[in-house]
């Protein structure tokens, strides 16, 4: 049986389309079907007419025969993922915005058969190529002239997109500047007709009417040609220099005149030094870009095949199972349920397009890093079962470009190559076209009309909210699997930088417009499995946060390995991947980046810590709600550098500085809690009674430079490690843990903003040197926390400030910088607590389990070395101790 691959060409006014054999890449029978269409129509009767054209195609042959659909269509148009940007041009304005590939899927659904779009210029580039007059060429470029100047720049017939080497940006040359206009204006129809008119007095349409002129010897017309071909070989000259293709193919309706400038252009060009290039007519004609659209199938489809398989997540550790159930007495639990109640999480796709299927127009907003495109895909195959025609709208349509984007932004990237920013003051609003937002209409045919994507509440329609959330964790590995981009990002970058954007830029605009919409939203999605979602209502999602609120909850931790990381969380906590070389951090309590499950029948459906204190900030925070907002203050995490290594000699950023350059409200106080240790550990903390200054900088700047260690006790001190030590690390201060400790930090919010000054020579665990801050640092840096002082001021002498036969409270005095308080309960049964308007931190740092008892009656129970918070709301609380030995918990409140 012959295979084929069904070619289309959209035009403004057509559509045509053919099948082409998928081996010799020649159109079936030569015959080539056309269909008016009206660009001015509503969406559906354009899309319909499309639908109609593939269908009547493929009732002509069977459903073996055809292996997928190309599209050569004109632009602008996101051809990646099939969605129209064509707007303000007279033609096909109803479809901006809309989904056309999913349209597609209506009438051609097998999803193993790929539908690609291409560019109509592109589509005639590779139609020439497979089959034309640039068959097998090496480095071709091809010229589609007619009413555009459209332009394809070919390497062994690839499309050439990224500029360089002789090749313009997306291989699009028409705006390229030519003397005072772009080429657009200089080497089209509409340069005919004016050269001619200007020449001649008589308006033409077009070159074709110049040509009869020229043929009948008109010495305006003939000049005109004459004058085209000299601006064709100096405009080309510069791009020949630097591609040295071997051919140039010239097509569209400006081609049809070659008798009238070919022999001149080749004569121009071959005195500029380029006789070697072949300059060839086009040969297909219209039928170009119906071959190229269809041949560029077997072209992606070669490149997968060639490609390792689809990684959609780059990490060691798993995703989180749907369903999970709570860990035995004493066990760290690594996905920490809050219940809500039987019956509120939903599962799947089928449940949601039910959902859906209720109203006539959707909204579909939610975070950075969504699968958008298999989210559609998912629940319009299921719309589709059911009968239900929906037209999909995408807001990204109505994005500024990439490159406007990342101008926007630089203010707010700092230096190139550091890993810190500065906190935006954009508005998600100002990453899209207001104009282009209003062209993001319904289709009053469509049984259902959706607008999706980052900011999709933004296009203004009225209609139930669905707002689909990411962890940041799986955003994070998406990231690094080269699958997530920034928003309105087109392609991924290296890792800290695209990080650095996310956490100075996407993150704080995607936050505050989650904010605005969260009393809005009617469905909240869990989309961290593309292949099975989890929803409930957004009713069940506020009561749940309200009542985490009033009570107490766990985030969901998460775990990274590192170059200095350790073996004791890897070896204790159960549930995690153990095929590691390390595990250096676990994200206890480190909010940006940390989520909140709800536990419904076992289901864990996972919401951004954010959505917390959006709706309940002031019962989590207390007296301090109206200082802090939004902004949870207070940090867990562990530090795991058991037979692992020492940290880097780092230091934080003083109040006034990392306002001033970062943007952030408060700055990075921390201490040491040493939960473990092993062997003869040590914490380095605070200068050398002696220490030099300049000597120090010069030291550190050498080493740098030299890759060579230097001895760093010579200027900082090192202290031997106990258990259950508190060491006091203010901004400013020196500082690192060593190897063979387990560390608690407990800490101030911020958590990226570390000064590594020293880091022992070592590359990171991708093979890169690890950023090196020496100049913040020795801006930050405080050299009077020297000597003996260090050990007076910098390490916590705990004091008992209450003692009972049922309790000891100690005071870990923490250092005059910090703006919260540790303390320390001892106790064999119960204790009861009063928050008094404080929102409590907590963690067992001995002892196996305890439940607790809130006011408003909620019981849950909480293991060894699980972080936990009691809210200001919460107003008291009993702590009962589930072991046999005294419990000791560890406790941090805001002053």
């Amino acid at each position: 049986m012959r295979k084929y691959y069904l070619g289309l060409d959209i035009g403004g006014s057509h559509i045509s389309a053919a099948f082409v054999d998928s081996i010799t890449g020649q159109i079936a029978d030569d015959n080539v079907y056309d269909r008016r269409i009206d660009s001015k129509g509503t969406a559906d009767e354009i899309i319909s007419g499309w639908q109609s054209t593939i269908q009547d195609m493929l009732n002509t042959v069977s459903e073996e025969a055809v292996l997928g659909i190309g599209v050569a269509i004109p632009g602008p148009f996101d051809y990646q993922n099939g969605i129209s940007k064509i707007e303000g041009v007279q033609k096909f304005e109803s479809i901006f915005g809309l989904n056309v590939k999913q349209a597609f899927r209506k009438v051609f659904p097998d999803e193993s058969k790929p539908i690609i779009f291409n560019n109509d210029a592109t589509g005639f580039a590779l139609g020439e190529y497979f089959s034309g007059a640039a068959k097998n060429s090496k480095k071709t470029i091809l010229l589609a002239l007619g009413t555009g100047f459209g332009s394809t720049f070919l390497i062994d017939g690839i499309p050439q997109t990224v500029a360089g080497n002789g090749i313009p940006e997306n291989g699009y040359l028409y705006n390229i500047p030519f003397g005072d206009k772009i080429a657009d204006d200089c080497f089209s129809t509409r340069w005919f007709a004016s050269a001619y008119n200007q020449k001649s007095g008589i308006e033409v349409k077009g070159v074709k009417e110049v040509a009869v002129s020229a043929r009948n010897n008109d010495k305006h017309a003939l000049a005109i040609f004459d004058e085209f071909a000299n601006n064709l070989a100096d405009f080309m000259t510069p791009w020949f220099s630097d591609f040295q293709p071997d051919v140039l193919i010239i097509g569209g309706n400006i081609a049809k005149s070659e008798d009238l400038f070919l022999d001149k252009l080749k004569t121009n060009l071959a005195n500029k030094g380029f006789k070697h290039i072949e300059i060839k007519i086009a040969q297909l004609e219209d039928k170009a870009p119906i071959v190229g659209a269809a041949m560029a199938i077997k072209q992606q489809t070669d490149n997968i095949i060639k490609e390792k398989a689809d990684v959609k997540r780059k990490t060691t550790q798993f995703l989180m199972p749907e369903k999970a159930t709570p860990t035995t007495q004493g066990t760290y639990d690594i996905y920490p349920g809050f219940p809500i109640g039987n019956g509120k999480i939903k599962q799947g796709s089928e449940g949601l397009a039910s959902w859906i299927m209720l109203h006539k127009t959707v909204v579909i907003d939610g975070y950075v890093g969504v699968f958008w495109n298999d989210f559609v895909k998912n629940i319009d195959a299921e719309l589709r079962e059911a009968g239900k025609k929906a037209s999909w709208f995408h807001v990204e349509a109505a994005m500024h470009s990439p490159e406007y984007i990342a101008e926007m932004l630089k203010p707010y990237m700092g230096e190139e190559d550091s890993i810190f920013g500065k906190v935006t003051d954009k508005s998600l609003i100002d990453w899209f076209d207001a104009d282009k937002l209003k062209e993001i209409k319904p289709d009053k045919d469509s049984d259902i009309n959706i607008v999706i994507g980052c900011g999709a509440t933004l296009a203004g329609w009225n209609g139930p909210l669905i707002y689909v959330d990411l962890p940041k964790n799986e955003l994070q590995f998406r990231m690094r699997a080269g699958k997530a981009f920034n928003l309105g990002a087109d392609k991924t970058e290296d890792n800290r930088i695209m990080y650095k954007r996310f956490y100075f830029a996407d993150w704080i605009v995607l936050n505050h417009h989650k904010c605005s919409v969260l009393p809005s939203i009617d469905l909240i999605v869990d989309e961290q499995r593309p292949d099975d979602y989890l929803y409930m209502s957004g009713d069940d999602l506020r009561k749940g946060l309200s009542s985490m609120g009033q009570n107490l909850f766990r985030v969901r931790p998460w775990f990274e390995p590192g170059a200095w990381g350790g073996s004791l969380m890897k070896e204790k906590i159960e549930g995690l991947n153990k095929d590691v070389p390390n595990l250096a951090w676990s994200f206890e309590l480190m909010v940006l980046e940390n989520g909140l499950l709800f536990d419904s029948d076992g289901y864990r459906l996972e919401v951004s810590f954010d959505f917390l204190m959006f709706n309940s900030y002031k019962d989590v925070l207390g007296d301090c709600a109206e200082r802090f907002k939004y902004d949870f203050p207070i940090r867990f995490d562990f530090l795991d550098t058991f037979d692992g290594g020492n940290l880097s000699v780092q230091c934080h950023p003083r109040p006034e500085y990392i306002k001033e350059e970062f943007g952030m409200p408060f700055t990075q106080d921390e201490t040491y809690y040493i939960l473990d240790c092993k062997n003869e550990p040590h914490v380095y903390l605070g200068f050398q009674e002696d220490i030099d200054p300049e000597e120090f900088h010069n030291a550190l700047k050498t080493s740098e430079a030299t890759a060579k260690e230097i001895d760093i006790e010579k200027y900082v001190q090192k202290f031997d490690a106990k258990k259950h030590d508190l060491y006091l690390i203010p901004n400013g201060t020196i500082h690192a843990s060593g190897k063979d400790n387990f560390v608690l930090e407990i800490s101030s919010a911020p958590y990226i903003f570390t000064f590594k000054m020293y880091d022992w020579v070592r590359l990171d665990l991708d093979g890169r040197p690890r950023p090196i801050n020496i100049d913040h640092g020795m801006k930050n840096v405080n050299f009077e926390r020297k000597g003996k002082l260090v050990e007076e001021e910098l390490i916590s002498h705990p004091t008992i400030i209450q003692q009972t036969q049922d309790y000891t409270l100690e005071k870990l005095p923490t250092h005059a910088e910090h703006f919260y308080d540790i303390y320390r309960y001892s106790f064999d049964e119960e204790i009861t607590m009063e928050n008094n308007n404080k929102c409590h931190v907590w963690m067992m740092v001995e002892g196996n389990s305890v439940t607790i008892e809130t006011k408003n009656g909620m019981v849950h129970n909480f293991n060894y070395a699980e972080t936990f918070v009691i809210p200001a709301a919460a107003e008291s609380y009993r702590i009962k101790n589930n072991g046999k030995e005294k419990a000791m918990m560890v406790m941090s409140l805001v002053r």
